[in-house]
């Protein structure tokens, strides 16, 4: 046997060994450094964890009136004015008319409690939407600055006080409104939107353009093509988009049943309102007008 051959042979084990070495250091610092990631991202989570304010304390906490003023101005006033009177830019077209504070009587009430809980569920059947992904404490500060605004707000008595709960719970969630499957929305979304420049002439002689025109057109666009809004706004902003009604797929398409619904009760948890005061006529014209914009 000659020797570089025998050198080789001497060579493959201590390879072998160098090699078994390498990965068994490479596995278990790999393992080592999973552990300490999943470690760290624990430890993170935790130190992230904020525990959710006393409710009572921030319903007796006036002054978020003065955090409550600008929550106001970005959130609230588009609809109902700087002042509380009912006559900002996009209370035009909304029916009902959002509440005058100054002069108008609040529908669930106007103590801290009643306010709060319509914040946080808006107001089915009117042009109220809900602010439930506002913080607690924010939904607190614009309840205490519009009360604020109106001449006699009903007092903070300990039996207003004891209708909240400590905490919220797990079942004290405002709703969301309904929701779709991921596989769907992924389906939709991958579906080309339609192009105002793309869409039919409408036939504004139609009993139904009229209607739309007053109650519809300021979100969902002239022509249906939809619109961005940013009612619902956080730090940073969420802005949302009102659907296409020229979407043949959508739900009420083939259900006048359901068109009724969605116009009367809107989608509570979204920034869709509800007009409960049309008329049966009024809803069928709507429901016409609103599927020509589909032809």
């Amino acid at each position: 046997m000659s020797k570089p051959f025998r050198t080789v042979l001497w060579l493959v084990p201590v390879l072998a060994v160098i090699a078994g070495i390498l990965y068994y250091s490479h596995t278990y610092i790999y393992k080592a450094g999973v552990k300490a990631g999943r470690l760290m991202a624990f430890a993170e989570m935790e130190s992230q964890k904020v525990e959710e304010p006393d409710l009572r304390e921030l319903a007796r906490n006036t002054a978020l009136a003065r955090e409550g003023q600008a929550l106001f101005k970005s959130n609230c006033a588009r609809c109902h004015g700087d002042n509380g009177e009912g006559n900002g830019p996009q209370a035009v077209g909304l029916n009902p008319p959002p509440r005058n504070y100054r002069t108008q009587e609040f529908k669930f009430g106007n103590d801290i409690v009643s306010i709060f809980n319509t914040l946080r569920n808006g107001s089915p059947g009117t042009s109220m939407p809900s602010f439930s992904l506002l913080p607690t404490k924010d939904l607190f500060a614009l309840a205490h600055y519009v009360r604020t605004l109106v001449p006699n707000p009903a007092p903070m008595t300990d039996d207003v006080l004891a209708q909240l709960p400590a905490k919220l719970g797990a079942g004290d969630t405002a709703p969301q409104g309904p929701r779709i499957p991921i596989s769907f929305a992924m389906e939709r979304i991958a579906v080309p939107a339609v192009q105002a420049a793309e869409l039919m002439p409408l036939n504004l002689t139609l009993p139904g353009a009229k209607v739309y025109a007053n109650n519809c057109a300021a979100c969902h666009g002239a022509k249906g093509e939809g619109l961005a809004v940013d009612w619902i706004s956080v730090d940073p902003y969420i802005y949302s988009s009102t659907a296409i009604l020229t979407n043949w797929n959508a739900s009420w398409y083939d259900s006048r049943e359901e068109f009724a619904r969605l116009v009367t009760h809107g989608l509570q948890g979204r920034v869709m309102p509800g007009n409960a005061e049309l008329t049966e006529q009024e809803i069928s014209d709507l429901f016409e007008f609103v599927r020509g914009m589909q032809n």
